[in-house]
């Protein structure tokens, strides 16, 4: 079938028109996405709390802190590192023995264009009447506005 000669400007048009379409949905489904900055609110030497970002010492919990962090993987939806655990729980033994343990964060809530991490877990080989006593997963702050 053949157009007439007056419409094949128009569909050459349209289909360049489709093509143009086609070509920039591609684009848009193919380009980096700008990701949200992660961060945990940290009360390690600071008991207002910073945003931080992979931190060397990390306070889970008024009980438990972790130190000597190195961070295998950050955000967006989880950061895993390993460090020494010590807390209140195994005090005094602890205190210059702490134990190997593997943290993960995870929970990301939004706050002002950010992300910050609200849950953590704790996998350390502790002695049985420790592992009774310590907060090995919880609830991390979040900055809130006043």
């Amino acid at each position: 079938m053949r157009l007439p000669a007056a419409l094949r400007p128009a569909v050459l048009l349209c289909l360049a028109a489709l093509g143009l379409a086609a070509c920039a949905s591609q684009a848009a489904r193919t380009a980096p996405v700008e990701e949200t900055p992660i961060y945990v609110l940290n009360l390690y030497g600071d008991e207002n709390g910073r945003s931080d970002q992979r931190p060397p010492a990390l306070v889970l919990s008024e009980f438990s802190t972790v130190s000597g962090m190195s961070w295998q993987s950050w955000g967006p939806g989880r950061a895993v590192g390993v460090g020494r655990l010590s807390g209140t729980w195994c005090l005094p033994r602890c205190q210059n023995h702490p134990y190997n343990a593997t943290v993960t964060l995870s929970n990301v809530v939004p706050y002002r264009g950010d992300g910050y991490f609200t849950r953590y877990a704790v996998k350390a080989h502790l002695p049985p009447a420790e592992r009774k006593t310590a907060d090995l997963k919880g609830s991390l702050p979040a900055p809130q506005d006043e």
